[in-house]
């Protein structure tokens, strides 16, 4: 497992070494959000496979901790979605019956 985290790190940091080197601002953005979503993607593998502890050396373990990953990335996209739902959902308008009146 030692070897997988050198290996995010070594492109966490290939990825920044790129964003330095953009040269317009919508290059560095660019790259910044893929970085960000790498970084997501790989702590959100890594907490997954700490969580449930599958062994990645043989086939079935690795078939079992991608079930498990989609899984959970299924579940945080339905929260997601309906978090927003919700918060859409709500009303937003001003009450008038807390806006003190004009002077």
């Amino acid at each position: 497992m030692n070897i997988m985290i050198w290996i995010f790190v070594a492109l966490f940091l290939v990825v920044l070494m790129m964003v330095f080197k953009a040269k317009e601002v919508r290059h560095k953005m660019g790259f910044l959000v893929v970085a960000c979503i790498c970084l997501f993607l790989a702590f959100s593998f890594f907490q997954v496979y700490k969580t449930h502890k599958v062994d990645l050396k043989s086939f079935e373990g690795v078939v079992t901790a991608g079930k498990l990953y989609f899984s959970w990335l299924g579940h945080v996209f339905t929260n997601v979605k309906d978090t927003v739902g919700y918060a859409i959902k709500q009303d937003w308008s001003v009450n008038s019956t807390q806006i003190p009146p004009a002077k």
